[in-house]
């Protein structure tokens, strides 16, 4: 039997396991996509069109250590970042050697200035620098003696490195940071907070250069210790800075609210992970530089956050990781992960999208997503400095399938051929398709979660020998070099790759290690700079597809679908096609948009049957549909299939009713079948057949869109095994601010509550719902009234609730499981729960409790989704309020 959900299983490696029962086959809905993924630790819900908040960082690159391969640092840096998203850099003055007469700089010093400036010149010429100390080198007695600092040496020497980088260079001098790491390295280097503002105070008050250039203070190692450095002379700092190698997520945070507070700069001129760009930025940080530089989340992250909005922001101050959701000016969205290099402890982390279906990093069609950023289990025991970026997408061109772990060919579009390797230490050729060759054939796979640093990469290694990789020669970071077969222990940042999908099947690989492509030149493949022109005999040397090693690479496209129809129910809308005849076909892509919009995304990926039930689009919309065939290379139809148009009714009906009959498959037309965390099993119903229960951690999800209309009822039969308070027998929302639940008891009765971000509206019954029984309850939500029945009794009701489930528009829509992540899951039974998009009547509910069908109620169609309502700051409003507000992407003066 074919399990359910299948499609996905790779999530489950990703993310978290996705037990579904045996019985629990596919049906052609959109629900073969939905997942119930395990609790996370935080949740992060973001609507990619929402007005988010934007930042103004300027961010830089650091060759104030130089090791012996500092220049790959930097290069990395450029191509990750983009020069133009690089504002400054940190270089250093060093205390090793005396002065010569007092004011010359000895040798030594001149000759790293230099050396330093070789690497930045690479970035600009005229690169804005701050200095720091470079302790690379222990302090000449010149400018420590017992222990202590010579205040007047010390900004002597400060100024005359300045002099001579004004005088020989074209790069402007910001600012000097006095000591660097001073906590740490107070006896070798005599440092101290007083030290540190009296060398401030010199510099300012002794040397006329300096009425230009920022003094800098802090830069403690141990960020706990960061206002104790800062605030003795703060007169004297016009920025605060602090590194982040130990201390608190706390201290972290407040010592940027404070330079926010202080009127001054906040500088991280020592960055080892995006979280402390995130957290920085979060709370007042406005420049930072990255100590070495460990690729593409970085690089991506400075991006985006230059030249777009933040829409979402989420941490965990215990763990010290946080995350964060970006949508850049150019309209992609990316999600952001992030780690302490030195304390963090392991977090799950949950993506939602309210507004859409997305892909996240090609899984997809759904709403959320769940991943693990690992940590360690002490501070610097098992660290890993973390961090990962998640690509979020959607359109009509999107990936027949993510790429998971697995084997494959890897054919350029160019030349035809597969990526083939002949002998270790050589280069990387193109072969013709051989189906016997193993030296043609890769194992992908994401790279472990044990990783060092970036996690949003691919290890690639040959089938028959897993210890050959594709190596970038020599570490290089120049266009056009060599890629090679190489066997070593690893894999190492240069044989680590990540895929950027370029549209019809294909995708560019780019190096972990110097962000360049790879190509197939005189047919050797190589790393390349993407150039400007994309003229397809450019372009087609650096495109890629990654196909099952069984497939023979081709471009004969399926026959264009035909036949395309559309049948309207309540909540959903079911499409039937003629099934194409093509030999390889693979499956097909649906695709919708809202009329009139033209703005397609697809909700279905590789239908392997002709038909398909779409119950993610809301009732009173209308729609438009095509289709296309997709074969087993990737290749799609080349002309779409007729446009057809379909309104879901949203007549009052029974939009879903689960009779839990050893599966969660829905018995109406509208497919809404749901999903189980874990090994659920079923135990003999109220009356008769089976029921679901549900043990300790488990719970089932619901379809996105089943509870989104302007009236709502929910009924089922439960039996609640325990009277802990804030079990959930259902809870519809999007996160803790928008919501509407049913609990058993809050520790006093049973309640409903309901909110939209505003204040919560709830309703009480007299007493706890009695545990043990079976227990019939439904909850009417209604224009004028909301009621609680109990075996078909009226047990609470309310006439002063004004929200409305289509105000939240819940997604997350679970039986057993709260949106509250410490509320405890239920324990317990439920059988035949239904969900009607209208408040039934007591009489109604009384038919409902006995078993019987009601007869359906036509109503004018309504849409189910109200205008979205945010601030300036980017939180999102139940109702607009007076002054700006941004209504559906726009700007509203109430």
């Amino acid at each position: 039997m074919i399990i359910k959900r299948i499609c996905l299983s790779a999530v489950a490696a990703l993310s978290a396991a996705i037990a579904v029962s045996q019985n629990d086959v596919i049906r052609s809905s959109s629900s073969q996509y939905l997942q119930a993924l395990a609790k996370p630790d935080v949740s992060l819900s973001f609507d990619i069109k929402a007005q988010g908040t934007r930042f103004e960082p300027t961010w830089g690159l650091d060759v104030a250590w130089i090791p012996d391969q500092w220049h790959h640092h930097i290069t990395t840096g450029i191509n990750h970042m983009g020069k133009d998203n690089i504002g400054i850099g940190r270089t250093a003055f060093r205390f090793n050697a005396p002065l010569v007469n007092d004011s010359v700089l000895p040798s030594d010093a001149i000759s790293k200035l230099r050396e330093r400036n070789t690497h930045l010149n690479k970035i600009s010429t005229t690169l804005p620098l701050v200095l720091t100390a470079d302790q690379d080198a222990g302090a000449d007695e010149y400018f420590v003696k017992n222990k202590v600092a010579d205040n007047e040496h010390w900004a002597a020497m400060i100024n005359s490195h300045v002099h001579w980088l004004q005088a020989n260079t074209k790069h402007q001098v910001l600012g000097v940071s006095p000591f660097n790491e001073g906590d740490y390295w107070s006896v070798e280097e005599g440092a101290s907070p007083t030290k540190q503002w009296q060398v401030a105070k010199l510099l300012k008050e002794g040397y006329p250069r300096f009425a230009d250039i920022v003094i800098v203070g802090g830069n403690t190692l141990n960020n706990d210790k960061a206002l104790d450095w800062y605030s003795p002379g703060k007169t004297y700092y016009e920025w605060g800075n602090t590194h982040q190698l130990a201390g608190s997520f706390d201290t972290f945070a407040n010592f940027f609210q404070q330079m926010k507070k202080d009127g001054k700069v906040g500088y991280a001129d020592e960055m080892h992970n995006v979280v402390e760009a995130m957290v920085g930025l979060e709370y007042g940080m406005t420049v930072g530089i990255w100590w070495g530089f460990d690729s593409r989340a970085r690089g991506e992250f400075c991006q985006i956050s230059r030249h777009g909005e933040r829409l979402s922001y989420g941490e965990h101050r215990n763990n010290w990781t946080a995350a964060s959701v970006w949508r850049h000016d150019d309209g992609r969205v990316k999600a952001f992960i992030g780690s302490s290099e030195r304390q963090a402890i392991t977090t799950k982390y949950q993506f939602v999208s309210t507004d859409r279906l997305v892909y996240f990093d090609g899984y997809g069609p759904v709403r959320e997503y769940l991943t693990t950023i690992p940590g360690g289990t002490g501070y610097q025991k098992g660290q890993t400095n973390a961090e990962r970026v998640v690509d979020i997408t959607w359109g009509e061109d999107v990936p027949m399938t993510p790429v998971t772990s697995g084997v494959y060919r890897i054919v350029n579009k160019g030349s035809g051929k597969a990526v083939a390797y002949t002998a270790n230490g050589e280069i990387i050729t193109m072969a013709d398709y051989s189906a016997s060759s193993k030296k043609q054939q890769w194992t992908v796979k994401p790279v472990t979660n044990r990783s060092e640093g970036d996690l949003s990469f691919f290890d690639i290694e040959a089938l028959d020998n897993a210890n050959i990789r594709m190596n970038i020669k020599n570490y290089s970071t120049d266009s056009n070099t060599d890629v090679i077969a190489w066997t070593q222990d690893g894999p190492t940042p240069n044989e680590q790759w990540y895929l950027e999908y370029a549209g019809d099947g294909y995708y560019y690989i780019r190096s972990r290690f110097s962000a360049l492509y790879l190509a197939v030149s005189n047919n050797n493949v190589i790393q390349k700079t993407l150039p400007a022109s994309t003229s397809s005999s450019i372009r087609n040397p650096m495109l890629w597809r990654l196909l099952p090693a069984d497939i023979k690479y081709e471009t004969t496209r399926p026959a264009q679908v035909a036949g395309l129809t559309a049948e309207a129910h309540a909540a959903s809308v079911t499409l039937s096609w003629t099934a194409n005849t093509d030999a390889d076909l693979a499956g097909y892509m649906v695709m919708r948009a809202e009329k009139g919009t033209e703005n397609w995304n697809t909700v279905g990926r590789t239908v392997t049957t002709n038909t398909f039930t779409d119950n993610t689009c809301c009732q009173g919309v209308t729609y438009i549909y095509k289709v296309k065939a997709v074969d087993q290379n990737q290749n799609r139809s080349r002309q779409d299939s007729e446009v057809v148009e379909a309104t879901p009714t949203g007549e009052r009906s029974l939009v879903a009713q689960w009779q839990m009959e050893s599966n969660l498959n829905d018995e109406t037309a509208n497919m809404m079948d749901a999903a189980a965390n874990g090994n659920v099993r079923y135990n003999n119903g109220q009356t008769s057949g089976k029921a679901l229960h549900l043990m300790s951690n488990q719970f089932v999800q619901l379809p996105y869109e089943v509870a989104s209309s302007d009236e709502l009822t929910v009924a089922m039969w439960v039996k609640v095994m325990n009277s802990t308070a804030w079990q959930r027998i259902f809870d519809f929302g999007n996160d803790t601010d928008h919501y509407m639940f049913l609990t058993p008891s809050n520790g006093s009765v049973m309640r409903f509550a309901i909110k939209n971000g505003g204040d919560e509206q709830t309703v009480d019954c007299k007493s706890k719902l009695q545990t043990g029984v079976w227990k019939h309850v439904a909850v009417t939500i209604g224009r004028d009234k909301t009621v609680i029945y109990v075996d078909g009794a009226e047990a609470g009701s309310a006439t002063g609730l004004t929200i409305k489930p289509s105000d939240v528009h819940p997604v997350l829509n679970y039986l057993g499981r709260s949106q509250f992540l410490s509320d405890p899951s239920l324990l317990g039974d439920f059988d035949d729960v239904r969900i009607y998009n209208y408040a039934v009547s007591a009489e109604d509910v009384q038919t409902i409790m006995n078993g019987g069908v009601l007869t359906a109620v036509e109503k004018p169609a309504a849409e189910c989704t109200t205008p979205t309502v945010y601030g300036l700051d980017g939180i999102r409003r139940p109702v607009p309020q007076k002054g700006i507000n941004i209504i559906d992407g726009k700007k509203v003066v109430q």
